[in-house]
């Protein structure tokens, strides 16, 4: 025998011959305690004891040490065996206790039996020593096997209602044997108005609080996650509160099933999006009510924009039948001059405004495409341009087959904008130059003027309705739309047109047209 301490070990994991056991034993005679170490080793308990004869000593082991068994005879002088149990069990209450007595009353016997004594083994019977050891160290592992459970579960239990207290989300665990539905959290009286009390304990009562113009679709989508190999499902809908109100929810189970892969379970949470919804709707409406508004303002624009131009016309003529009298005075073709460059302007003015209606109203302006020589096109537009303007200097370079198909009069609309554009916004004193260069699939134009650049804040939007590089006289004035229509026009095209600006380079426009049109036409870009 050898006295021994340190933490017990847990024998399910060790072999006996591995792990010997470690035990107290409360015995004041020595040949005793021999034969109980024997009858240990003879039953195949290797075992290291400590043995102790008195309460002093008894009670030092327990507090320096934890025991895998402790052996106690009942008679100890100045010690009885009751004050030896209830000392060990305020130490070590979870460790096997059994007398190893010489006389023990069945009376006695039992009362050690209901204070916490596993078991009883006379001393002229110490045969049973081994089997009653045994059965002692199961039955305390079950013990500590099982505590160890309920402790977990309990863990589990608290932290289970620490989430659903802290949660938003009404939490509901639905039995689909039984029908049984239990609801969790503070959230579902948020949700319901209801308490979790006053909650209806079987989906019955779900079902109910649907509404009724919800319930057949939410039903069949949950019975066909089930019917499914699906492990999730998710819907919003509409539930009935306590106070006769309905409230929009977002739902989401977890779906369970059972070896046959038949649900038979779905544990969820349900948050409740009423305001979500509402803000939603309310901003659906806001932007119906914004393009109504937007497609009213540019069917206005349109009719009115195509109701001017007879008017125009009219002036148009009339001014230009003035001019080619003989013997109209100095002062009236002067003002007829002005009439007809007014009338000219308001002219373009309202075929933008067109172009601009039809552009945002019917998803881009239509184009012709047929067979075209752009170089051509090009240096038609240019003497145009020199005509209108023969104070300024342009240059022009072509190279390349300027072959391909093209509508016509919508590219020399392009190419009048852009070119008019450089010649408005550069210094007079400067040259415009334009090039048009064939590629093997496409024809590009690069139209270059000088002067200021465009802020760089500004670039990225030149291309957008109403917007202008910079400020320009009151005579020179327009709507601001030349380069939106020119970019449509170019899309139409399926070409790509691009801006880029610096004082070291100028202003350079880039327009890249494939020689033959889109199968589809081009979608505008989002605006």
């Amino acid at each position: 025998m050898s006295a021994r301490g340190g933490a017990a070990l847990d024998l399910t994991t060790l072999p006996s011959a591995e792990r010997p056991l470690c035990i107290l034993l409360l015995e004041d005679s020595p040949l005793d305690a021999q034969l109980v170490a024997a009858q240990l080793e003879e039953g195949g308990l290797p075992s290291t004891l400590e043995c102790v004869q008195g309460r002093a000593a008894f009670v030092a082991a327990l507090e320096k040490g934890r025991f895998d068994l402790i052996l106690s005879d009942y008679n100890v002088p100045g010690f009885d065996g009751m004050s030896a149990l209830e000392a060990a069990k305020a130490v070590c209450p979870d460790t096997p206790f059994l007398f190893v007595s010489g006389a023990l009353g069945e009376d006695r016997a039992i009362e050690l039996l209901k204070r916490g004594a596993t078991d009883y083994v006379l001393k002229d019977r110490l045969e049973r020593l081994g089997p009653s050891v045994r059965r002692a160290l199961r039955e305390a592992e079950g013990v500590r096997l099982r505590k160890r459970t309920e402790e977990a579960l309990r863990r589990s239990e608290e932290r289970y209602q620490l989430v659903a207290h802290a949660s938003f989300d009404a939490i509901w665990d639905l039995d689909l044997q039984t029908d049984a539905m239990h609801w969790i959290g503070d959230a579902t009286e948020e949700v319901f108005g209801f308490p979790v009390e006053e909650v209806g304990a079987d989906a019955a009562w779900w079902r109910r609080h649907i509404h009724g113009e919800d319930r057949e679709r939410v039903l069949a989508g949950l019975q066909r996650a089930f019917d499914s190999d699906e492990d999730r499902w998710q819907d919003e809908y509409r539930v009935l509160r306590k106070d006769g109100a309905y409230a929009y929810v977002a739902a989401q189970g977890s779906i369970l099933r059972g070896e046959n892969g038949k649900a038979r379970r779905i544990v969820g949470a349900m948050r409740d999006i009423t305001e979500r919804r509402r803000a939603e709707e309310e901003r659906q409406k806001l932007v119906h009510e914004a393009q109504a508004r937007v497609e009213f303002e540019q069917q206005l624009i349109g009719i009115v924009s195509h109701d001017l131009r007879n008017p125009l016309g009219a002036i148009l003529t009339g001014a230009s039948l003035m001019l080619r009298r003989d013997d109209i005075q100095p002062w009236h073709a002067k003002a007829a001059a002005r009439v007809l460059s007014a009338a000219e302007r308001a002219t373009r003015m309202i075929r933008d405004l067109l172009d601009f209606t039809q552009a945002r109203m019917g998803g881009g302006i239509p184009v012709h495409a047929a067979p075209c020589d752009f170089h051509a096109l090009m240096l038609q537009v240019v003497e145009e341009a020199r005509t209108a303007h023969p104070e300024r200097t342009i240059q022009m370079e072509q190279v390349g087959d300027g072959q391909g198909a093209w509508d016509s009069d919508r590219m020399a609309q392009v190419l009048s904008n852009i070119l008019g554009n450089a010649l408005k916004y550069s210094p007079e004193d400067t040259p415009v130059r334009v090039e048009s260069r064939g590629e093997p699939d496409d024809v590009v134009v690069h139209v270059r003027n000088g002067g200021d650049p465009i802020p760089p804040e500004m670039l990225p939007r030149i291309f957008e309705p109403l917007q202008r590089g910079t400020t320009v006289g009151r005579s020179e004035r327009s709507i601001g739309l030349g380069l939106y229509i020119v970019r449509q026009l170019v899309l139409a095209h399926g070409g790509t047109v691009d801006a880029r600006s610096s004082a070291a380079e100028g202003t350079v426009f880039t327009v890249r047209l494939p020689r033959l049109p889109p199968k589809e036409p081009t979608a505008p870009a989002p605006e």
